[in-house]
């Protein structure tokens, strides 16, 4: 995995990128997990694909006595880890591939997946998540939909291009069919507007 885009795009680039003077789409994905966190109040949860930790803040440690953040760049779990310090007595960073790292099964009441679907293989992962999830867990995951100015939007930060060969826009009615087959059952989806045209498409589903 050395040679994957992700391992050279600075967390500066891609928080630049993602933030108000880019797409502006951090404040969005917060929102997202912020709801499905209040919604689910998980006594553990992972967030995969977690990056620089954005939407972390809504985490109670009170409430939740393990959180995991896996992704496979080790210096965006650095930086969330330091922002994020109030956190230390339950989290866990992993820095790994997520269609590969070994998490515990049935071990989460919470599974949050955020633009990640763009950039690895559903069909691998989308089991591998179900068998995380203890009994009655929930899975949240958001996945941008087609529209809007590009796929990947040019913001200015150059490292981000290396992104375009990379990602792959999934439907939700790919991912509905993949999450049914490994027992998953919808219990909420939703479209997310955002700037520059574009949308998230928002969804949970339950463990069987």
């Amino acid at each position: 995995m050395t040679d994957n885009p992700w391992l050279a795009i600075p967390a500066a680039d891609y928080e630049g990128h993602m933030g108000v003077s880019g797409v502006d789409q951090l404040g969005p994905l917060r929102d997202v997990l912020a709801d499905v966190y209040a919604e689910v109040q998980p006594a553990r949860m992972a967030v995969i694909g977690c990056g620089t930790g954005n939407g972390l803040d809504v985490v109670d440690p009170a409430r939740t006595r393990r959180l995991v953040g896996v992704d496979l760049n080790a210096d965006y779990l650095a930086l969330a880890a330091r922002r994020h310090a109030r956190l230390a007595a339950v989290a866990q960073w992993i820095p790994a591939d997520v269609t590969a790292c070994a998490l515990d099964a049935a071990a989460f009441d919470l599974v949050h997946a955020a633009l990640l679907f763009e950039y690895v293989d559903p069909a691998t992962l989308l089991p591998r998540i179900a068998g995380w999830l203890a009994p009655g867990g929930v899975f949240s995951v958001v996945v941008q939909l087609p529209g809007g100015d590009a796929t990947i939007s040019d913001t200015g930060f150059a490292s981000l291009r290396a992104l375009s060969g990379l990602l792959a826009l999934v439907s939700p009615d790919r991912l509905r069919d993949l999450a049914t087959r490994a027992g998953l059952t919808e219990t909420s989806s939703r479209a997310v507007p955002l700037p520059r045209g574009k949308s998230f498409w928002a969804a949970t589903f339950a463990s069987r």
